[in-house]
């Protein structure tokens, strides 16, 4: 995380990484005593929490507390739902405001053209929760609606007859890119909102529910949105009990690869029209430890890539990405080389699971 933090800083994005706490590290004077009977110990939880943001922002990540910012909430308006573990209006408020004053306090904020932004409360909504509908079962009486008051918030401008205009207008620059989990991709709970309002800037969501840990920013990092127009600040919200080290180090290379685009010209390209399998020799090349092989489909209807590599004594070896239903599919497919050989490939090939509208290319990258 302190390495694709570098990687994006360098190349003009600060990423604000927003650790959310669990429902009971946010709200311990709710927990019944005999949570205790299950392990559970509010100073181990907390002591757990605080380590990693701690650790976090020692390797130089720009990361916010949000535990002790939810713990501000006042008593008759708890920061999470009652019978689902995500945040309601509240909670989210009180995250926004975290994350906004933590931007304003990054020296880069200087570069940035803050706009004034105002939110007004909507309607009381309600929000389908999976976790009510599982624990509904179990009990006789039914359990506290997932509902919270709806919020909107849009750019203030003094020469607008309603003080309001559209809230991104004809901006061309991205100022903050939100990536995260179902509680960022809520049009309910207004969390991109509440960053605007605190944090003076304009907010674009690329939150994915369901796409776990790395699912909204391996959709964005990988799209033509962030190559060509990169934000100014990165939030990544995602919640603490999400282990960044699940899936080994595939997720962190393509991470890395992307957000460094350091990538020389195709050298393989296929002949417009719909191709599937492309070609590659590497015969003769040199390349460094942290060599990736991008395959640009060109056709974000493409969601898979595999990859065969075959090495100088003739063994073959393959691996295949894929992103799913519930990611963004964008096209592009990084590879780390040196598990699967290195200077010993003699040659790749890539076979799409779907054929091309463009005209896909094999790219050799660093990061």
């Amino acid at each position: 995380l302190a390495q694709l933090s570098q990687v994006l800083k360098e190349r003009g994005t600060t990423l604000v990484y927003a650790p959310i706490p669990t429902k009971s590290q946010g709200m311990p004077d709710r927990l019944p005593e005999r949570a205790a009977l299950y392990g559970y110990d509010f100073e181990v939880a907390t002591f757990v929490y605080r380590d990693i943001v701690e650790r976090l922002r020692a390797a130089g990540v720009v990361t916010v507390d949000l535990q002790s910012a939810l713990r501000k909430s006042d008593p008759d308006a708890p920061p999470f739902h009652k019978a689902d573990f995500h945040w309601n209006s509240n909670g989210a408020r009180l995250a926004g405001e975290a994350i906004g004053d933590l931007i304003r306090a990054q020296p880069e904020y200087a570069e940035t053209e803050p706009k004034e932004f105002g939110t007004r409360q909507l309607d009381l909504r309600s929000s389908f929760s999976g976790m009510r509908k599982n624990l509904q079962v179990f009990c006789k009486e039914s359990l506290p609606p997932v509902e919270s008051y709806a919020y909107e918030t849009t750019e203030i401008s003094a020469g607008s007859e309603d003080g309001a205009i559209d809230l991104f207008g004809d901006e061309t620059s991205v100022a903050i890119a939100l990536i995260g989990t179902s509680f960022s991709d809520s049009s309910v709970n207004n969390f991109d909102g509440f960053i605007q309002q605190y944090s003076s800037l304009p907010v674009t969501n690329y939150a994915i529910t369901g796409g776990n840990q790395f699912g909204a920013m391996l959709s964005y990092l990988t799209s033509d949105e962030f190559q060509e127009n990169r934000p100014r600040f990165i939030v990544w919200e995602n919640p603490i009990y999400n282990n960044l080290g699940q899936y080994g180090p595939a997720p962190w290379v393509e991470l890395l690869a992307a957000a460094a685009n350091d990538c020389s010209p195709a050298i393989a390209e296929s002949e417009p029209g719909s191709a599937l399998e492309l070609k590659v020799s590497l015969a003769g090349m040199s390349y460094g430890d942290d060599a990736v092989i991008m395959a640009d489909a060109r056709d974000e209807a493409v969601r898979g890539a595999a990859f065969y590599v075959t090495d100088t004594n003739g063994n073959r070896r393959g691996v295949a990405l894929k992103r799913s239903d519930r990611l963004r599919a964008t096209g592009r497919f990084y590879i780390p080389l040196k598990p699967l050989g290195g200077a010993d490939i003699s040659s790749i090939q890539v076979v799409l699971d779907r054929p091309s509208d463009g005209q896909p290319a094999v790219h050799l990258c660093q990061y």
